[in-house]
């Protein structure tokens, strides 16, 4: 079924006229008929209130199925993975776009379309970045570590582009250090072997900090930090010691 049948099944289901399915969202009766006949679409940002409206998911309103679409949306972020670990940014941004084309609602193409726009340098990508991770939060189906990571990146591009004040409101909203999922996991599983565990980590987190490039977004924003190839723990606290003492001089 076409998505205008599936609009047009959802409202003779619920008993509305067109005039009166056009009241409940705020347009024409006109525009109504269109999206019903498949000469027009509602509006990308209109799709998650007229789900709610019809006690249904953006999925099953556009008529997409779950098992292809899962499959189609991994292989798309997949190829975006793949070109940007070659160094193409282009090429990963061309693969995002096509599948949002394809998928309009979909955070999470959003938030990897924004994240790769802010590894460019020009103002009016890193604006672009902002509005996609500002529409990607407004899912609130949207995972804690998702949420979490856009937060973080928003609050590099609004340093970037000069705007410390914006940066500093999303800051006060992320949680607390001792909040972490690393500082937890020591007290899920107590014991001095956790508690180490923990301590190397913060110590290899604090050496990527030292060695960073302040001026952009750290790799592990969207990577994660990848603690296997860590330095022996005396070098890492000889470091830690250089860079304190050196800030105390």
């Amino acid at each position: 079924m076409s998505i205008g049948g599936n609009l047009k099944k959802l409202r003779t289901a619920k008993g509305l006229t067109q005039e009166q399915a056009a009241e409940a969202f705020g347009v024409s009766a006109q525009a109504v008929s269109r999206w019903e006949n498949d000469t027009a679409y509602p509006d990308v940002t209109a799709l998650c209130g007229i789900a709610s409206f019809y006690d249904t998911s953006v999925d099953a309103l556009l008529n997409v199925d779950a098992c292809n679409r899962e499959e189609n949306l991994r292989r798309i972020h997949a190829e975006a993975q793949r070109q940007v670990a070659a160094g193409d940014i282009a090429a990963a941004e061309a693969a995002l776009r096509a599948g949002l084309r394809r998928f309009p609602a979909e955070s999470g193409l959003m938030l990897a379309l924004a994240e790769t726009l802010s590894r460019k340098s020009d103002e009016s990508s890193a604006l672009e970045a902002v509005r996609l991770f500002e529409r990607a939060l407004g899912d609130r189906a949207l995972s804690l570590k998702a949420r979490a990571t856009a937060l973080a990146n928003l609050v590099f591009l609004h340093r970037r582009m000069g705007q410390a004040d914006k940066a500093a409101a999303i800051v006060s909203q992320l949680p607390h250090l001792w909040e972490s999922r690393e500082v937890l996991a020591a007290e899920v599983q107590p014991g001095e072997a956790a508690l180490r565990e923990l301590i190397e980590k913060v110590l290899v987190f604090l050496c990527l900090k030292i060695d960073g490039d302040l001026e952009k977004p750290p790799e592990y924003i969207q990577l994660g930090v990848d603690f296997s190839g860590k330095m022996p723990v005396d070098a890492m606290l000889d470091k830690l010691r250089a860079f304190l003492q050196g800030s105390n001089g």
